[in-house]
């Protein structure tokens, strides 16, 4: 076995918390017809996805 003194990378569930927001923000706009919530779970998810890094 090798050992690396590289630590190792962790994910944070923050992103994956904020993507459930903009999910439950999308799907309360379909559900109630309400054009801000799709457009503010849209934007969520969007900017979301800018944060991540490859």
């Amino acid at each position: 076995m090798v050992h690396t003194d590289r630590p190792t990378r962790t994910r944070r569930p923050l992103p994956w918390v904020l993507l459930g927001v903009a999910l439950a923000l999308l799907i309360a706009g379909i559900t109630a017809p309400h054009a801000l919530l799709v457009a503010a779970g849209l934007m969520l998810a969007g900017l979301i996805g800018l944060g991540q890094k490859p």
